[in-house]
């Protein structure tokens, strides 16, 4: 069952990329890879192209994206980026210094051998506080832990 607290969307009100977290998967893992290591549910809908898959990403991902985030917010010409493991779920989002934002995308609904989108589409710096709440959220919940990099 997926915690609908624990889930991140960006959207420009008719195209959207959203991540949810199913849970850990492997919650009594010894090693910090695995401690991790999350199952998410990815759900896009882009022109006339939609879909779902499930990915397995980490929790350093969500942080570092969280961060990244927080300085295009203070900076608008900067760029925050959201990669997952095998560069299954990768987002580039990028300013254009005056409030502006864009979103590239590329998914893969298998990881390193599956069919890929490539999408895009742009939205404001209005969305990026509810954003980093939605990543602070996701964050709380599933931190990173033991010695896996967040720099």
């Amino acid at each position: 069952m997926t915690n609908t607290n624990s889930y991140f969307e960006i959207n420009d009100n008719v195209n959207f990329i959203r991540i949810d977290i199913i849970g850990l998967n492997f919650p009594d893992a010894e090693l910090d890879w695995d401690k991790n290591s999350l199952n998410s549910m990815i759900s896009v809908k882009v022109g006339a192209f939609s879909g779902k898959f499930k990915a397995d990403l980490m929790t350093s991902d969500f942080e570092i994206f969280k961060r990244e985030l927080k300085i295009v917010y203070s900076e608008l010409n900067r760029g925050a980026t959201f990669e997952g493991i095998e560069s299954q779920v990768t987002i580039h989002i990028k300013g254009d210094g005056i409030g502006h934002l864009n979103a590239k995308c590329w998914l893969m609904d298998y990881a390193g051998t599956g069919n890929e989108l490539k999408c895009e589409f742009d939205f404001d710096q209005t969305q990026l506080p509810k954003l980093i709440d939605q990543l602070e959220n996701i964050t709380s919940e599933y931190p990173t832990t033991g010695e896996l990099k967040t720099s």
